[in-house]
């Protein structure tokens, strides 16, 4: 239905709001100049079934849908509907004058809101020092985060309300924008300062492992997870993590692909069987690795069919065995190894 058609008409409402409250309904239908009216007579064009209708309500609905008397919908079209009114810079001035918290988590729940208002609205929610669900309102506005973002809700509803919820959605449906927002809201922003909630790890584990976290935030979570950060694909900050010395994380990038060259050449005189095993190879850097390397070489994925044949050539058990495991391996090479019964 086009609600456009409505200017300056009645409409019914038959029970209560949804993701509006009463008030803010009734000043967007005034944006329109749409009269509400609490029971149907002349001039009525449209009949709202909202939620909890009682029992009266419910028989008039009934009554109303045998006379065919206007058209009847559900609430929920049209407050969206009436969402696309909504003015962000002057709803939040009027929030941050009145700082009406209840009105602010109301407008935080709604579903029908823009992205970029939901964001603009979350930096004015006061946490009051607690965590992210350590009160009613908290809890309420950390589920609606989720809920706004999170893919196939009604299958992993109860995804809403635990933090392996808000951890899962970083990781599955996380975008530079989402993250940065969550990193953001109070008490995580807090744990990246000053580390001490062990509830957290699990979300801020997942912001150093996404792809699409930002830089600037990466940094932030350097000190405490750069082992995590050091798996990233594509690889973020990496002069910042050669730099720290440390083995394990040098190990660790020594085996992700998207290390720069440069990164590669500098890592492969310490680690050369990672870096054979691994890394993207190209012509120089295959006969370089030759022959020490050749068994670790027989198991990276980015050999071209020139190198399998260099490799199935020097007829090593060893060689013969890695190659097998190779899923890149061309398939007369494989034939090769099969007929020759040892894999």
């Amino acid at each position: 239905m086009n609600y456009e058609e409505l200017y300056g008409k009645s409409i019914l409402l038959l029970g209560k709001t949804r993701s509006l409250n009463a008030n803010e309904f009734e000043t967007l239908l005034k944006l329109h100049e749409i009269t509400l009216q609490t029971r149907f007579g002349e001039g009525v064009a449209l009949i709202i079934e909202g939620k909890l209708m009682n029992p009266l309500e419910q028989i008039e609905s009934g009554r109303l849908y045998e006379l065919h008397a206007a058209p009847i919908v559900d609430i929920t079209s049209i407050e969206k509907w009436l969402c696309t009114s909504i003015e962000p810079n002057r709803l939040l001035m009027s929030l941050k004058l009145s700082r009406d918290h209840e009105r602010l988590c109301d407008f935080i729940k709604n579903p029908y809101i823009t992205d970029a208002l939901f964001f603009k609205l979350l930096k004015l929610y006061d946490w009051h020092n607690e965590g992210l669900f350590d009160n009613d309102s908290n809890r309420d506005v950390t589920s609606a985060i989720i809920g706004r973002f999170y893919v196939d809700l009604e299958r992993n509803h109860n995804v809403q309300y635990a933090m392996s919820g808000l951890a899962h959605l970083v990781e599955k449906y996380g975008n530079a924008e989402l993250i940065t927002a969550i990193s953001q809201l109070s008490p995580i922003a807090k744990e990246l300062k000053n580390p001490n909630d062990p509830s957290l790890k699990g979300v801020l584990d997942a912001m150093a492992l996404h792809s699409d976290t930002p830089e600037l935030l990466l940094r932030s979570l350097l000190k405490e997870r750069a082992n995590l950060i050091a798996y990233r694909e594509p690889l973020a900050l990496e002069e910042e993590l050669l730099r720290l010395n440390n083995e394990k994380i040098t190990m660790i990038l020594a085996q992700n692909i998207t290390l720069s060259s440069a990164g590669a050449d500098r890592l492969e005189e310490n680690y050369p069987h990672l870096i054979a095993a691994f890394y993207p190879l190209d012509e120089v850097r295959f006969e370089r690795l030759l022959p020490q390397n050749a068994e670790h070489l027989a198991l990276n994925v980015s050999l071209n069919e020139s190198m399998q044949h260099r490799l199935m050539g020097i007829k090593n058990e060893s060689i013969f065995a890695a190659l097998a495991q190779n899923t890149a391996l061309l398939i007369e090479h494989l034939e090769t190894l099969f007929a020759l019964n040892r894999y």
